[in-house]
């Protein structure tokens, strides 16, 4: 019976005033508190003295009002149970020191020590049976009263946790037959009992949205996990001094919870249900157990797995292997729906292929981390992107072949498309492995060039007459008319080039820069003329000079930014130039430290130029070339953040000779 009635002193100044009493069980030897008693009547004295001395003791002169104090029965009806244990180990200790010294052979002396056990044993179990039945009601504590009672119930279990210790090491016929009474042991198993009992009858999820028993199961009984801790941490925490009770009822929940779940999932599992109970270990239960509310009073990491490994890598594997599936068909399904005719946005062709895949394949992948709790375990998945663009890179090579439908609009759309995946793929690094990543790179550098070969083919097609005048005796007299010409067909197809996203143009624009200084350059080179005399070599070279600047000025101002081409042309001029075949030999080496891909191919064409240089001069020449070229051929840099369209280093590659 739970009253609202103030006790008459508190807990801690009961406890205080027995101390000096415990203190003489430190210093005495056994057997157990030898008294040296000369008879019968003077240990009831003694007995009758030391109560009366006790009673003095609790009503301390904190308490003017109380003279008189309270009764065992008085105080474990008004819930003051640690005064009432106190009053029972005190009877204890007095009873047993009496029995110790012995009590003669008086009969009625026996008898009524033998009572005084038994009294003393029943008055210990209603202590007890109160105390528990409080510990049972911990989930209704709220009132301060309540509280306070729960609290001298958790000072009684102290209470006799010391006592037992005190009474340890002493022989079995000594000591009460109820030490020791171990009631932490007692208390602990209680509480898993009612943990184990509320989990159990936890109610099922209502959410109708929810057809799945399993997870109606599992989520009812986080609520009622998370409910329970929660009220343990605001009304029971500070019942329980000089320990955190929290800890011990998130040990027993978590118990209580991985059992069931690991009940779960030792039977096999829809997909759905298998990535729900992921998401309960590596999302919701985590975030349960450590809330606001708790930080610092749980210990989230001293806690056991939910699952343990056997039990949680097949799970693993069956979501991600059902997020692979999935993956690939969502892409397929939004290929198949973004390849209709592109529409015009703000004046440019706009597919949303690349948004709706990214966003696809950007939720897939991080809700595979949330749920599977790593980073490194869900990477695999990132090879379904790699699969999208090796289809994505055929569709478009069979419709530049096949001239389908409106591919001018198609390709300029998805010229958009290709840079959006580059610019995702380098803004997310993270979430590749290296490998998928480099590929993905490269398979996108490809795709583009696909679409702006489509583009340049046409350009180059038409300026085949032009190019064909370069490195003739036309071109050495009238170098400008000739460059004006070559110039002037190249404006005219990059005034065609409209309708486009402004940066695939000056992509599509740098590329075309660097191809047609290519086919300018490989033209010279395939030329078999002969530039013997130094006055025709010089006008080569100025005329070389004056075409690079025109040519190199009219990309830059169109859009190109393929700046680093604008030395290609004046340093080959300078190779016409230089008389001392050393020094040609350093300036080819420079050449190639600057384009590593110059080669042995290209150094033999452009002196074949000069017919001043004798074969042996040629010859040495070129083998010093080659052996210094592969002591110092650059290493290959996995840098995928720079974009190679943008690099003059490649130029020569584009120089077929």
């Amino acid at each position: 019976m739970k009253m609202n009635i103030k006790p008459l002193f508190t807990i801690e100044r009961a406890i205080s005033s027995s101390k000096s009493k415990f203190s003489k069980f430190r210093n005495m030897n056994l057997p157990f508190f030898k008294k040296n008693l000369q008879n019968t009547e003077e240990v009831q004295d003694e007995r009758h003295r030391k109560y009366v001395c006790e009673c003095e003791e609790v009503q301390n002169d904190d308490i003017q009002h109380a003279e008189i104090p309270l009764t065992f029965e008085q105080n474990l009806k008004e819930q003051h149970f640690a005064v009432a244990g106190k009053q029972l180990i005190n009877r204890e200790e007095r009873l047993f020191s009496v029995k110790q010294d012995g009590v003669g052979s008086s009969k009625s002396l026996v008898e009524e020590e033998e009572d005084n056990e038994e009294s003393l044993r029943k008055d210990f179990e209603d202590l007890l049976e109160e105390v528990w039945s409080t510990m049972e009601n911990s989930f209704e504590v709220q009132t301060e009263n309540e509280k306070e009672a729960l609290k001298q119930a958790v000072l009684v279990i102290q209470q006799e946790e010391e006592q037992d210790r005190r009474w340890e090491g002493v022989a079995e016929k000594e000591r009460p037959p109820w030490r020791p009474r171990c009631c932490r042991r007692t208390h602990d198993s209680l509480l898993q009992n009612m943990v184990q009992w509320r989990m159990e009858e936890a109610k099922l999820d209502s959410n109708a949205d929810i057809k799945s028993s399993i997870q109606k199961e599992i989520i009812g009984k986080g609520k009622q996990l998370k409910e329970d801790l929660l009220h343990i941490a605001e009304y029971v925490r500070s019942c329980y001094p000089g320990e955190n009770v929290c800890q011990l009822y998130a040990k027993l929940y978590h118990q209580a919870f991985c059992a069931t779940l690991r009940e779960i999932a030792d039977y096999g599992l829809s997909d759905d249900d298998c990535s729900h109970v992921l998401q309960w270990v590596n999302i919701h239960y985590p975030s349960i157990m450590r809330p606001k509310e708790l930080k610092g009073v749980i210990k989230y990491e001293q806690l056991e797995a939910l699952l343990p490994e056997n039990m949680l890598e097949p799970l693993e594997e069956q979501h991600l292997t059902e997020i692979e599936d999935k993956l690939q068909t969502w892409c397929q399904n939004i290929f198949k729906k973004k390849k209709a005719e592109p529409e015009l946005r703000d004046g440019c062709y706009f597919s949303p292929l690349a948004i709706d895949v990214i966003k696809c394949v950007h939720g897939a992948i991080t809700s595979a981390q949330e749920v599977l709790g790593s980073c490194s375990k869900c990477q695999r998945i990132t090879h379904q992107i790699k699969e999208f663009f090796i289809y994505y890179q055929d569709y478009l090579k069979n419709m530049t072949e096949g001239n389908e439908g409106n591919i001018n609009a198609v390709l300029k759309a998805n010229l958009l498309c290709i840079r959006q995946f580059r610019e995702y793929m380098t803004m997310n690094q993270e979430l590749f492995p290296a490998h998928i990543k480099s590929d993905c790179m490269n398979l996108l550098v490809s795709i583009r060039e696909l679409c702006h070969g489509y583009f340049t083919k046409s350009v180059q097609k038409d300026l085949k007459g032009t190019y064909a005048k370069l490195g003739t005796s036309e071109w050495l007299k009238h170098s400008e008319h000739v460059c004006g010409e070559l110039l002037e067909g190249v404006d005219t197809h990059i005034q065609k080039l409209t309708n486009l996203d402004e940066t695939c143009f000056k992509d599509l624009l740098s590329r075309l820069h660097k191809e047609v200084l290519a086919e300018y350059v490989r033209t010279l080179m395939k030329k078999k003329i002969k530039l013997g005399d130094e006055k025709i070599r010089q006008q080569a070279a100025d005329a070389l000079c004056d075409n690079n600047q025109r040519i190199h000025t009219m990309f830059i101002e169109a859009g190109s930014k393929m700046d680093d081409l604008k030395d290609v042309l004046p340093r080959l001029a300078e190779l016409l130039t230089i008389k001392d075949p050393q020094f040609i030999e350093l300036e080819l080496m420079n050449l190639f430290k600057s384009y590593p891909d110059f080669s042995e191919a290209h150094v033999c064409a452009w002196l074949h130029l000069r017919a001043t240089l004798s074969t042996s001069e040629l010859r040495m020449i070129r083998k010093t070339f080659s052996e210094l070229r592969e002591l110092n051929t650059p290493k290959e840099t996995d840098n995928q953040e720079l974009d190679p369209l943008y690099s003059s280093r490649d130029f020569f590659s584009k120089v077929l000779v």
